[in-house]
C-alpha cells in the first residue's frame, strides 16, 4: 500500500509537468516586426495608363554579402520589382527579355553595374529609367534559450542594409539614391520535440530585405515620377 501511494507521487508530478508543457508548445509563436510584402502600405497614387507609364528595368543587384551566393542580390531586385508594379506608375521590362538583353551585351552573370553599362543597357532595352542596386550588408544572429526542462526558445535576428540608384538612360545621370536597414527578429520554440524548428528560416533573410527596401521605396518612387 505504501509502495504504490509513493509511486503515485512520483508519477503525478511528472505527469502534470509533461501537460503543463504540452500546453506551452500549443503556444508557440512566431513573430516578426514587419508586416509581409502584399500588406505593406504604399503612398496612394492613382494608378496611371499604361500608355503615361514610365518604362524601367531593374538590373540584378549586386550582393556584397557572404551569405547565400548571391541569392540576396536576386530577392532585393525581386522585392523592389514588386513594389514599382504594386505602386501602378511603371512599365516594368520583363526579366527574361532583360535576361536576353544581357547575353546580347556580353555582361550576363556581371552584378557590378556601373551607370554607364545601365544606360547601354537601357538603350538596347528601350526604357527611361533604369535601376541598380547592392546588398551592401547583411547580418544574421540567434541566441537559443533553455525553456523548463525539455524545451528551448530561439531568437533569430536578421538585418540587411540595400542601396539603389536609379539612372537617367536619356541623360546618363544618377538622379536619385537611396539606401534602407531593415530588422526583422523571429521567436521560435519547441517543446519536446514538438513546436517550431530552430534552424535558419530562408525567409528572414527576404523579409530583412524587405524591410529595408520598405524604408524608402515610396521616395524612390516620387524620385522617379519627378523627372517627368
Amino acid at each position: 500500500m505504501t509502495a504504490r501511494i509513493v509511486l503515485r507521487k512520483l508519477i503525478c508530478p511528472g505527469a502534470l509537468a509533461v501537460l503543463l508543457m504540452g500546453c506551452y508548445s500549443a503556444k508557440v509563436s512566431k513573430e516578426e516586426e514587419i508586416v509581409p510584402l502584399d500588406a505593406v502600405q504604399l503612398k496612394q497614387r492613382p494608378p496611371l495608363p499604361l500608355d503615361q507609364r514610365k518604362r524601367v528595368a531593374v538590373l540584378e543587384f549586386e550582393d556584397k554579402t557572404d551569405y547565400g551566393y548571391g541569392r540576396l542580390g536576386r530577392s532585393a531586385s525581386s522585392i523592389l520589382t514588386t513594389f514599382l508594379i504594386q505602386s501602378g506608375q511603371f512599365a516594368l521590362y520583363e526579366r527574361e527579355k532583360l535576361d536576353k538583353v544581357l547575353t546580347e551585351q556580353g555582361i550576363a552573370g556581371d552584378k557590378r553595374f556601373d551607370p554607364g553599362t545601365a544606360v547601354t543597357v537601357g538603350k538596347t532595352a528601350g526604357v527611361e529609367l533604369v535601376m541598380i542596386g547592392t546588398v551592401s550588408g547583411y547580418g544574421y544572429r540567434s541566441k537559443r534559450a533553455e525553456v523548463l526542462f525539455f524545451g528551448s526558445h530561439v531568437d533569430q535576428e536578421a538585418e540587411a542594409t540595400v542601396d539603389v540608384r536609379i539612372i537617367d538612360v536619356a541623360t546618363g545621370r544618377i538622379i536619385a539614391s537611396e539606401s534602407g536597414r531593415g530588422v526583422v527578429t523571429v521567436s521560435t520554440g519547441k517543446v519536446l520535440g514538438v513546436g517550431t524548428s530552430a534552424g535558419y528560416d530562408e525567409t528572414t533573410a527576404g523579409n530583412a530585405l524587405r524591410a529595408a527596401i520598405s524604408k524608402y521605396v515610396d521616395n524612390l518612387i516620387d524620385e522617379s515620377l519627378d523627372t517627368r
